[in-house]
């Protein structure tokens, strides 16, 4: 017989050991290719230059997160390999006493490795470029694109790229595999099943030590993020992760060392059924596997977080554009250099600030219409609604004075010596122009006694502590009018164009309250008449070219949709895309790592199960041990990883509220679903894999 169809027949033989390898093959493989895939798929969707642009920076990231995702990948698909060889290890062996050399025994291999390797990679390219088809769907979903003219798409990048990748891995698999076989002994192969796992048995009070050592290690690292997030300096975050890490390793250690002791000093249960073989079965598998448990479970722990928030800043930035962003261009312009918050005694050193000065004399009493006139363009002509409003500020009424520093120190986290930053004015428009904005975004108008305010505001943080000085009833003094709260909550709005609540306050105060004051800011918002899409982009370049000229650069500032859109979900997209690419590699690797690891552990244990049977006890009783032990083997990583994301959820959500991240749960519910799914689909397939090693 040859050796290609002896390869051939083997893996026949073999198909059920290399279930878990080929469908972690499969994954990794449709994976890869996916998100490769990407740039690609997004060439037929019609979207904007800005948003092009953002898919071309995100190709590219993904392109570097990928080199790391092979390694990822490579690491995982060659400790697979190293399970299929421990289980044939007998195999092996009989074949070196039958006179097959090494040389052949490395070759069969290869050409098992080559067949596995093809199969695998056609099987998940397959599944991969069907996928991405979806994938398209996701992404034109994100950036509003328009997929009238969408068609069936082949990655010749992505298809390269991946073979390339997976071709380098299983070349190094080959190059391992040949390794093992020329340094292994032809007794190991045979005694490798009979070797009895030496358990040892901790010190019960050092192991109690340990574990307190790191319950208050993880405790004092969980209080230090979610408590000094906002001072928390980045070495500082690492320093903890470093900790937590640390105290993970511990955990694992001392818990290996309890489990025993505790259990076993429980006679009615230790003794119950088979539960001693799968307790002393559970204590020396954690008892060796300490660091690989750790490592699985903080995979686990960056799986959850990263997923769930790459989940919500998508759905975050879909409900902001639908809700922040309901005109096509939103333009301001600078009026009055009251607006302009400087030091006096340092604008000698601010060349900025003096040059946007100077810049304010030549457009001094312009509107914006006035000065896109002077550049040749007729505004107004291109849209079919606009609407032209001012806003005001009042030396009375300054940031500081309103908030209060207890509120700037204990809500915003800034320091004492940083107070006087927020000595700028707050912005003011009148009630009339409100109601202009309200109506051309479809909001609801406002009605104000001439003794009474209300605030527009959307950024979370400010919007909380705003929301405590209109229940306090907190007056404010406008231009000598004293005026009152008409409601005890804060508009949910803007005036600009946006994409993200970041909007840290805007008054609302009677028309009368600045009557004859001289206004700070203009804005002009409209809807185009033309709403082609091609339309569009050319309005936007020719209202955007004239806001880049030198002599109007930092006075005029210009946000059309597609550009608003393109900046802020261009992040989103970024931050969602990596984050699930690379929570799902940690979830797929966590898992196999596992799966592996308790066939192996089947594969060595068929004499303990074989010695049961011959103690009478029953198949089923068996069946329950071995259910029993792959469980808790499964749910410890997994437990620890829930707890750290508790936390680590914690501080994504502190980050996540600048994005207006508000359903978080909902993020976390189909996180919990995609872990249920692919963690669960490894451990049933591990299950029925393992009940079939021992039944042998």
């Amino acid at each position: 017989m040859t050796l290609f169809k002896l390869s051939v027949s083997n893996m026949k033989k073999s198909i059920k050991d290399y279930a878990i390898y080929f469908f972690t093959l499969v994954l990794g493989v449709a994976i890869f290719y996916v998100f490769n895939a990407i740039e690609t798929q997004t060439a037929m969707l019609r979207i904007s230059a800005d948003t092009r642009q953002v898919v071309q920076l995100m190709s590219k990231m993904i392109a570097g997160v990928s080199v790391f995702i092979a390694f990822v990948l490579g690491f995982l698909i060659i400790y697979a390999s190293r399970f299929l060889m421990k289980r044939r290890n007998k195999e092996f062996g009989l074949y070196l006493i039958l006179g097959m050399g090494k040389r052949k025994v490395s070759t069969m291999l290869f050409i098992e490795t080559l067949i596995i390797g093809l199969v695998s990679l056609v099987v998940g390219l397959l599944a991969g470029i069907g996928i991405s088809q979806i994938t398209s769907v996701l992404v034109a979903n994100m950036f509003d694109a328009d997929m009238s003219s969408y068609s069936f798409v082949f990655s010749g990048s992505a298809f390269v790229k991946t073979c390339l990748y997976f071709a380098i891995i299983y070349v190094v698999v080959i190059i391992f595999n040949t390794f093992i076989i020329s340094k292994c002994k032809l007794i190991d192969l045979f005694q490798n099943g009979r070797k009895s796992e030496n358990v040892k048995i901790k010190n019960p009070w050092v192991s109690v030590i340990v574990f307190l050592i790191s319950a208050v290690s993880l405790g004092y690292a969980y209080h230090a993020v979610i408590t000094d997030i906002n001072d928390m300096y980045m070495n500082d975050l690492y320093k903890w992760i470093v900790v937590g890490c640390v105290a993970t390793v511990l955990f694992f250690w001392s818990v290996s060392g309890m489990l025993f002791r505790i259990v076993s000093s429980m006679k009615n249960v230790y003794y119950k059924g088979l539960n001693s073989f799968v307790v002393r079965q559970m204590s020396s598998r954690v008892n060796t596997n300490v660091l690989s448990i750790s490592v699985i479970c903080l995979m686990l722990f960056v799986t959850i977080c990263v997923l769930s928030s790459a989940l919500e800043v998508k759905n975050s930035l879909n409900e902001g554009i639908a809700k922040y962003a309901r005109a096509d261009v939103s333009i301001s312009k600078t009026q009055s250099s009251d607006s302009i918050y400087y030091d006096e005694d340092e604008m000698g050193n601010d060349s900025e600030t003096n040059d946007l000065l100077k810049k304010l004399e030549v457009t001094d009493g312009k509107s914006i219409e006035d000065v896109y006139s002077e550049n040749n363009v007729d505004l107004g002509s291109y849209f079919s609604d606009y609407v032209d409003v001012h806003t005001y500020t009042c030396p009375a009424l300054t940031i500081r004075n309103y908030l209060g520093d207890e509120a700037l120190i204990d809500s915003l986290g800034i320091d004492v010596n940083a107070l006087s930053s927020y000595e700028g004015t707050e912005e003011i428009i009148s009630q009339s122009d409100y109601n202009k904005v309200a109506k051309i975004y479809d909001n609801a108008e406002l009605q104000l006694a001439d003794d009474e305010y209300a605030i527009l505001a959307n950024y979370r943080i400010f919007v909380k502590i705003r929301d405590e000085r209109l229940q306090e009833g907190k007056e404010i003094e406008v231009y000598g009018q004293t005026l009152k709260p008409v409601i005890t909550y804060c508009i949910d709005g803007d005036i600009e164009l946006a994409t993200q609540p970041l909007n840290t306050g805007v008054f609302i105060v009677p028309d009368s309250a600045i009557e004859g004051a001289q206004f700070a800011k203009e804005y002009f918002i409209g809807k185009y008449a033309d709403q082609d899409r091609d339309a569009i982009q050319d309005s936007d370049t020719i209202i955007r070219n004239v806001s880049k000229k030198d002599e109007l650069g930092g006075l005029i500032t210009v946000n059309t949709k597609d550009n608003v859109k393109a900046a802020s979900v261009g992040v989103g997209a970024i931050a969602s895309f990596i984050g699930m690419y690379i929570g799902l590699i940690f979830l797929i690797s966590g898992a196999a790592i596992l799966a592996l690891k308790e066939l192996s552990e089947s594969t060595d244990n068929i004499e303990r199960y074989k010695m049961l049977r011959k103690l009478g006890v029953d198949q089923h009783m068996i069946n329950k041990a071995l259910f029993s032990q792959m469980g808790l083997f499964f749910i410890f990583p997994l437990a620890l990883a829930i707890v750290h994301s508790v936390f680590g959820m914690m501080v994504s959500t502190k980050i996540l509220d600048t994005m207006g991240a508000y359903d978080i749960a909902g993020a976390i519910g189909i996180t919990a679903a995609i872990v249920v799914i692919i963690y669960g689909g490894y451990f049933l397939i591990t299950y029925l894999c393992s009940r079939k090693i021992i039944s042998e």
